[in-house]
C-alpha cells in the first residue's frame, strides 16, 4: 500500500472545494494544518481512512484527540502525516 500517494490525492481532492494554491501540487513539506481549516482537516482523514480501507480491506482509524491540536498534531506537513499514517498501518491500531 503506497501510504504517500494516498494522502497526497486525498490532499488533491478536498483541494477541489478549497482552491489553495499551496494544495494544488503538495509536496513533503507542504504544510498542511495551517492551510487547513477543521472540517477540510476532517475531509482529509475520512478520505485517507476510505482509501485505506479500499485499499486493505481493514479499517484503520487515523483521527484521534491530538488530531486538532495545533502543537501536537501530525497533520502538520504532508510528511508528518504520512509517517503517522504509516505508524498506524503497519500497527494495526484501530
Amino acid at each position: 500500500m503506497n501510504i504517500e500517494k494516498i494522502v497526497i490525492d486525498a490532499i488533491k481532492s478536498i483541494n477541489e472545494d478549497l482552491g489553495s494554491e499551496k494544495l494544488s501540487n503538495p509536496t513533503m513539506d507542504t504544510e498542511l494544518f495551517s492551510e487547513l481549516d477543521s472540517m477540510a482537516v476532517l475531509d482529509l482523514i475520512l478520505e485517507i481512512e476510505e482509501a485505506i480501507e479500499r485499499e486493505s480491506g481493514s479499517y484503520i482509524q487515523i483521527a484521534n484527540d491530538k488530531i486538532m491540536d495545533i502543537d501536537s498534531t501530525p497533520f502538520k506537513s504532508v510528511k508528518s502525516a504520512i509517517e503517522y499514517i504509516e505508524s498506524k498501518v503497519n500497527n494495526g491500531k484501530s
